[in-house]
């Protein structure tokens, strides 16, 4: 479940769609990065961190959906660092986890952890000898952060890259995703971590990977506007965005429900091309 993957800086595994939460050690102070959708998994981090010697009372977030956080009560014993946004999508979220746990929507809401200190721009921690830089790479969610590592030009990217599954947009905006993928190629990146998936390793194999999720977003924008120019009614795009041609085998067809998650962001887009015609 813990993987060291630098001196100080652990992905941890979730059962939840091949997840990544993070725990970096510093000289000072630890951190957690996210805190899973599940408790048991939230209290095993906490643990981890006591056993090096702190307190589980620093965690960043990198964007408030629930498998990020439901799991994260454990860690969340003092500051709790997120976008400010970050409140704003969790409130979203409150009437169907009340639905879920079937308690009513103030009892949902105090089950949650919410931030303590919140950032628009960037946030730097120093935690003794490693530094976490947090900043903003919304798309997959309006608050979407990542979490930089400067010592090991170490990236925990969150659900804006994944590896394990094709970018997911959800209740952001594919386009806004793209322009961060492309900010994090600027970055000098030689372990990405992602929110979901397999940690990558050398600078050349994480630029590849994140520039073929940011093309992936761009041909099927290119091919629904292609559609919609020809007057194909929106909900019959997507058979004319196969998973074969625009995924291939970059992804197993096999694993996470993959050609359902592709169909989700064919529509997704679809809804966005379609919203944008509307407009003019």
């Amino acid at each position: 479940m813990f993987n060291e993957l630098a001196p100080g800086i652990f992905s941890v595994d979730s059962r939840f769609v091949d997840g990544k939460n993070g725990i970096v050690i510093g000289k000072r102070a630890a951190l957690a990065i996210d805190g899973s959708n599940y408790e048991d998994e939230g209290a095993a981090m906490a643990s981890f961190i006591c056993g090096s010697g702190f307190e589980p009372n620093r965690l960043a977030l990198t964007h408030g959906h629930g498998d990020h956080i439901l799991g994260a009560g454990p860690l969340a014993k003092g500051e709790v660092f997120a976008h400010v946004l970050t409140p704003a999508e969790i409130e979203k979220q409150i009437p169907g986890w009340a639905a879920r746990w079937e308690v009513d929507e103030a009892e949902a809401r105090a089950r949650v952890i919410q931030p303590t200190i919140t950032y628009r721009d960037e946030f730097r921690i120093d935690l003794g000898g490693l530094h976490a830089w947090m900043f903003p790479t919304p798309g997959h969610s309006p608050d979407g952060v990542s979490i930089y590592i400067e010592e090991h030009r170490l990236l925990f990217a969150g659900d804006s890259v994944v590896t394990g599954i094709v970018a997911a947009i959800g209740a952001g905006n594919s386009e806004v995703l793209e322009r961060s993928l492309y900010k994090l190629m600027t970055l000098d990146i030689d372990i990405l971590v992602p929110g979901h998936g397999d940690v990558l390793f050398g600078e050349d194999r994480v630029k590849d990977w994140i520039q073929w999720e940011a093309g992936y977003l761009a041909r099927v924008r290119e091919a629904v506007r292609k559609a919609l120019s020809e007057g194909i009614p929106a909900e019959d795009i997507a058979d004319r965005v196969g998973y074969n041609e625009f995924i291939g085998d970059r992804l197993p067809r096999d694993r996470n429900g993959m050609p359902q998650r592709h169909l989700n962001t064919v529509a997704k887009i679809v809804e966005e091309e379609s919203g944008r015609g509307d407009n003019t």
